[in-house]
């Protein structure tokens, strides 16, 4: 309460009264209080989702009334896995600023699903198969994980690896596939691995790619992130014939609506599907 009285140059008490005559208004409770918290009931949620679009669409006709619709302008707020930044946004920051030098980016890193209304998030990309939800799915890259390990460790390790014996050389694991019951296929019979048992976890593939580099034995990676260290020879595919389940690194945009998009988010789609689809 206080916060939002000094944004807006008022007092505390203005802003108590303000809301209690919404709510009055409305019939509903929008606030939760009590003496030492406050905290937003999920009537209040669907009215601030709500009033954050109208509040929107109001900004995008003062845009279009003043002719700066004609070059995308304004901040877009975009969410997505550090590794992803690092490996493909980064490198093609200056490349979409020199395209569109009005629009500013506010990039966050996130290591799993945010609430985009919550954080006012315009887009946001996520790694796996998308949950049921209610926000628009454009899909960027079909990737797959796969089996890699360094040629040195391979070479110091010889022989077949089978199911039984696949998790003896997996020392470090990405969180995300760290679990009891990690599903694979051999052929067409579905089966289960162990990677969260005596494994170390990171919630950063590009750090497991470092470990596995440096020969600490084999792990699963999305093939985005290991592609060029296997085309050059510094990772080796191995265990081809035990498949993860499919979708498992697969990459998705996200975004609020279709209905209004702006111009702004449009371009930052289409950067995001420009840079995945280069992906080689």
């Amino acid at each position: 309460m206080s916060h939002a009285a000094k944004q807006l140059g008022v007092s505390k008490s203005t802003i108590s009264k303000s809301i209690t005559r919404l709510e009055e208004t409305l019939n509903l409770r929008l606030l939760e209080r009590n003496s030492r918290n406050i905290w937003v009931t999920a009537e209040g949620q669907t009215l601030y989702q709500h009033a954050c679009q109208i509040l929107q669409l109001v900004n995008e006709t003062d845009s279009v009334i003043s002719g700066l619709q004609s070059e995308p302008t304004g901040r877009v707020k975009l969410a997505m896995p550090m590794a992803f930044c690092r490996e493909f946004i980064a490198p093609n920051l200056q490349a979409f600023q020199r395209r569109y030098p009005k629009i500013q980016l506010e990039i966050m890193m996130n290591g799993h699903s945010l609430d985009l209304f919550h954080y006012e998030i315009d887009v946001a990309v996520i790694v796996g198969e998308l949950e049921n939800s209610e926000l628009i799915a454009m899909p960027l890259y079909a990737g797959q994980l796969k089996w890699v390990a360094s040629k040195t460790y391979l070479d110091r390790h010889k022989g077949q690896i089978t199911i039984q014996s696949l998790t003896d050389h997996v020392f470090i694991c990405e969180t995300r596939y760290g679990v009891e019951r990690f599903p694979i296929y051999c052929h067409t019979s579905k089966s289960y691995l162990d990677l969260y048992t005596n494994i170390t976890h990171c919630n950063d593939p590009l750090t497991v790619r470092e470990a596995l580099l440096s020969g600490c034995g084999i792990s699963l990676l999305p093939e985005q992130y290991c592609l060029k260290q296997l085309e050059v020879g510094d990772l080796v595919e191995v265990a081809e014939h035990i498949k993860p389940e499919s979708g498992a690194a697969k990459l998705t945009a996200l975004y609020p609506s279709r209905k209004n998009r702006s111009q702004r988010v449009d371009v930052v789609l289409s950067f995001l599907k420009e840079i995945c689809d280069g992906i080689k």
